[in-house]
């Protein structure tokens, strides 16, 4: 049948604010299910969809729990505390009061040096007291006490009597032990004193942040320890490492390497040693995304080789900070808590590989999945305006009909819309570069530059097929000659026109497809033409078995051919060849078949009619030339302008078909009934040589 009215254009519509998951339900209400019970989850659906930035927007503004992470140091541990909003950094305010009170002034103030030097002045006459016996003593034997840096020794003539050599090791070791008892008394009231100071302050932190008692207890022991030995402490290895402070807990890791997701802990070198403290000690995206949730792409997840440790934590639900060499002298890090709900984003292809590994299934449950279409819907169509104008293109309602015109021809649907709205998006700011606001002949402009920045392939063709480098006739009447349609990948999709050709003669090969032979058919290819040749049997069987060989081919076709589009061509080739009847040349020819003579939809149909209208326009419109496609396509015509004019105007045709017979008709220009039966005829014929009986004759 003659294809009806052709026109589909969007009508002009005013944008409205859109949310951030308009057309696609289906992943809201996964992504609702998976905040509702906590789980982790991912996104799936090709690129352009904008599944990332739905998520973030969706997200925004959402109140997440503000705990804050701290790194505590204990010897030569490190264990992490979660506290509530605001006490990390008030835990670590009052350790720096508490530090900043050790300092060497605290042992010059008047009382403790009262004291101290009571106590050296009562163990230094106790130590004189000593010298001076020694020297009576000496004196009486004719020697004389000297102290000198290397110890107290007796200077005199000759050997040192007994009497006088027991004496002075006496002497020496209580001089010693009365100098050892100064030093631990000064050191017990350097303690004592420093404890009077600094164990209130400390006790009150202790009140303050119970959950820190034991960092507290060892702090305190550590400067009272120092305080006694008159040790040098670098007080910023005793600090707290605020990890994660109050902030956005809605995180966007761009590039999750296994430190930049798990965290680090940095070293340096000092003296020609390797050394590290907490205060080295950088967080990961798992951490800074505490009680919020952390996006990732998947790709870069497994191209950084961080999935396995990624899984890990999730099943741990713990977060262990990488640590740095062997040899860097360091704390040891406990791992903390993981808290963070994790999202994937990627493509399917990308999903689907993750999806192969059962532990994934099991961390990530929820499978929020977006749809490659949207519904073609006047609200649909007035969200997508809101979308464009929330990323700053400014448009009139005729840009934004142009636009969902395209959106509609990406899908390839009158009744859909594509829903990678970033690629509309770049559409959209081509067009706006040559005005604003843009407007349908904006949009028209830019996609003729898009067009012709591509067209090169396209222009060599057409010349080609102008000056007869390529062999198609667009005109007349050919026996096993059909112009079939093809569609040229590339980043703008062609349809072009394909001479498929078939010769038929008596044998038992049945249908030899000349690609499939030579390796340029592909499995669905193959597919087809195994269909066909299921047809012409069904079809013929009371002729009996198929007497016949027919070699089938694409000509000047190189390259590899694969999807079974061209079968109902095919078929028109295959009978033309075997009754010799003429096929009409003007008119191309597109669908699919199965065994029992229907039609079926293709692929890209509105492609393949432009591409052999281009084809009929460069050769000269003759008033007949047309295109026969499967009836199941007419919702995918979302035909450009001038050939929806030239189809109304009468110059160029389409033609809707349910069943061969219908196409032969139109082909063959007569009834299908008396092809079929002129086929039978000559079959009869073949098989009648077949078997040796046209000899006889």
């Amino acid at each position: 049948m003659r294809v009806p009215d052709l026109r589909w254009f969007t009508p002009p519509t005013e944008p409205k604010p859109a949310p951030p998951f308009f057309g696609q339900e289906r992943a809201l209400r996964a992504l609702e299910a998976a905040f509702r019970q906590g789980g982790h989850g991912y996104l799936v659906g090709p690129s352009g969809l904008g599944k990332r930035k739905r998520l973030l927007a969706y997200l925004e503004g959402r109140p997440f729990p503000k705990e804050e992470l701290v790194y505590l140091p204990l010897g030569e541990e490190a264990f992490p505390l979660l506290l509530p909003q605001g006490e990390g950094r008030a835990l670590l305010e009052g350790v720096e009061a508490l530090l900043a009170e050790f300092t060497p002034a605290l042992f010059r103030e008047r009382g403790f040096l009262y004291a101290k030097n009571l106590v050296e002045a009562r163990y230094e006459k106790e130590a004189e007291a000593l010298l001076k016996g020694l020297a009576e003593e000496a004196e009486g034997y004719g020697f004389t006490l000297l102290e000198e840096e290397e110890g107290i020794k007796l200077s005199g003539k000759g050997p040192l009597p007994p009497e006088l050599s027991a004496k002075l090791e006496e002497t020496v070791l209580a001089y010693v032990d009365a100098r050892q008892k100064a030093q631990a008394e000064v050191a017990a009231l350097r303690r004592g004193f420093a404890e009077r100071f600094l164990l209130p302050k400390a006790q009150e932190l202790k009140g303050r942040f119970p959950k820190a008692g034991r960092y507290l207890d060892w702090l305190l022991e550590t400067l009272l320890r120092a305080a006694a030995l008159e040790e040098e402490l670098e007080l910023g290895k005793l600090l707290p490492r605020l990890l994660v402070e109050a902030g956005p807990r809605l995180v966007y890791e761009p590039n999750p390497s296994p430190e930049r997701l798990l965290g680090h802990l940095e070293y340096e070198v000092r003296e020609g040693a390797l050394s590290t403290h907490l205060g080295l000690l950088r967080p990961g995206a798992l951490h800074r995304a505490l009680g919020g949730v952390l996006v990732l792409e998947a790709h870069r997840v497994w191209e950084l080789g961080s999935y396995a440790l990624l899984k890990r934590a999730l099943a741990t639900k713990e977060v262990e900070p990488l640590s740095p060499r062997p040899e860097v002298k360091g704390p040891r890090l406990k791992p903390a808590p993981l808290k963070a709900q994790v999202f994937l984003v990627g493509p399917p292809e990308v999903i689907a590989f993750l999806e192969e590994d059962e532990e994934f299934l099991e961390l990530f449950p929820f499978r929020v999945e977006f749809s490659p279409e949207l519904p073609y819907t006047e609200e649909n169509v007035a969200y997508l305006g809101g979308f464009l104008q929330a990323e700053g293109v400014a448009l009139t309602p005729e840009g934004l009909a142009a636009l969902a015109d395209e959106a509609r021809r990406w899908v390839g649907h009158r009744e859909r819309l594509d829903a990678r709205l970033y690629r509309l998006l770049e559409l959209a700011g081509e067009a706006s570069a040559l005005k604003r606001p843009l407007d349908r002949k904006a949009v028209e402009e830019a996609l003729r530059a898009r067009e012709e920045r591509f067209g090169l392939e396209e222009e060599l063709y057409l010349q080609d097929l102008k000056e007869g480098v390529v062999a198609l006739e667009v005109q007349g009447e050919r026996v096993g000659e059909v112009n079939g349609l093809v569609v040229v990948e590339g980043p703008l999709p062609a349809g072009r026109p394909v001479r498929i050709t078939a010769q038929a003669g008596p044998g038992r090969e049945g249908i030899l497809s000349i690609d499939r032979e030579v390796g340029l058919g592909g499995q669905v290819f193959h597919k087809a033409v195994l269909t066909l040749a299921g047809y012409l049997r069904g079809t013929y069987a009371s002729v009996g078995a198929l007497s016949a060989t027919v070699s089938l081919v694409f000509e000047q076709s190189y390259g590899g051919i694969e999807g079974d589009s061209a079968g109902l061509a095919e078929l028109l080739a295959v009978l033309s060849a075997i009754s010799g009847l003429p096929l009409r040349q003007d008119l191309a020819v597109t669908g699919s078949l199965d065994q029992t003579g229907r039609v079926l939809a293709v692929g890209r149909v509105a492609e393949k009619v432009e591409g052999f209208y281009r084809v009929c326009q460069a050769l000269g419109l003759t008033g007949t030339q047309g295109v026969v496609l499967p009836r199941a396509n007419l919702p995918h015509l979302t035909l450009r302008q001038e050939v929806v004019e030239a189809v109304e105007g009468g110059r160029f045709h389409l033609y809707a078909v349910e069943e061969v017979d219908e196409a032969i008709e139109l082909l063959f220009g007569r009834k299908a009934y008396w092809v079929h039966e002129k086929v039978r005829e000559v079959l009869a014929h073949f098989q009648s040589l077949e078997n040796g009986e046209g000899e006889k004759g």
